[in-house]
């Protein structure tokens, strides 16, 4: 069976006549991953590296097939009671990806779209966070880097929001870390927050995403760490406040895409783990002791 034809199969049945070790089985992953669309297992895109007039460029193409597979991302959202959906519509994708790009990096980098199904982006400096947070070498410095240019980039004004931009998938792998300027930088603009969301709303969002992807990849003494120098780094104690009522796992089919988040981490170890932040936050006087 496809991986598209399987999720929709799997989102066509009844959540509750599954049982939880099908729904949390890493044997699954792929098929949850289809759903998401967002995981690293599934390609919606095919990327080529061109040069052209002396500047590095990556183009992105649309696969034609991308449509169904992010149709099924969006039921899942839905289900999930995720507040993002992916760009289906692709001349709507094209826009909103150079838009995004050049929002954020036009100042010294360009983008544009090519043809009726792609976007050229001219290379940014710099590795991906995952790269470091996957072999366990992601530092506190890293950490804080990912949370100045989140804060950075939240505080751009964004039309299609009518206030400030927002991410919506800013997970380790969205981020290129430049050692040399001890700088991140977000690319990949996939997904969109709904736009009936607050600011703040949003920005939490997108602060959760970060954290749920690095909680389930490194030991509990370094996930503190990590987390408090993102946090440290974001320095905006409202939202991190507002981030702090997420730090609770849910039930049914929104724990399943905390599940995809967090690569699958043992609900006891994640909710402990949670917990940790929280009371974290809480000396900190981010949010009210319990």
């Amino acid at each position: 069976m496809q991986p598209a034809a399987a999720a929709a199969r799997i989102l066509d049945s009844s959540a509750g006549a599954c049982r939880c070790d099908v729904l949390f089985s890493r044997a699954m992953s792929p098929l949850f991953a289809t759903a998401s669309c967002l995981s690293e297992r599934i390609r919606v895109n095919t990327f080529t590296r061109e040069i052209r007039d002396g500047r590095r460029l990556w183009i992105k193409r649309r696969r034609r097939s991308a449509g169904l597979t992010l149709a099924c991302a969006n039921r899942f959202f839905r289900l999930a009671g995720s507040r993002v959906q992916a760009l289906t519509e692709v001349a709507a994708w094209q826009r909103w990806e150079v838009d995004c790009f050049v929002r954020l990096h036009g100042e010294r980098y360009r983008a544009f779209a090519v043809g009726d199904r792609s976007v050229a982006a001219e290379e940014l400096p710099g590795v991906s966070l995952a790269r470091f947070l996957d072999p366990g070498r992601m530092t506190p410095e890293m950490a804080a880097a990912a949370a100045r240019e989140l804060r950075r980039a939240h505080a751009a004004e964004c039309p299609v929001f009518g206030s400030r931009w927002s991410h919506g998938d800013p997970h380790a792998g969205n981020f290129l870390y430049d050692e040399v300027e001890d700088r991140a930088r977000l690319i990949d603009f996939e997904v969109a927050h709904d736009t009936a969301l607050s600011p703040d709303e949003r920005h939490a969002d997108d602060l959760l995403v970060f954290l749920q992807d690095v909680v389930g990849r490194v030991s509990t003494d370094v996930w503190l760490r990590l987390a408090g120098a993102f946090l440290d780094a974001y320095d905006r104690p409202e939202i991190s406040a507002r981030l702090a009522r997420s730090l609770i796992l849910p039930r049914g089919i929104p724990r399943l895409w905390w599940a995809v988040r967090t690569t699958y981490l043992p609900g006891a170890e994640l909710a402990a783990r949670l917990e940790l932040l929280r009371e974290a936050l809480a000396r900190r006087g981010v949010i009210a002791d319990r």
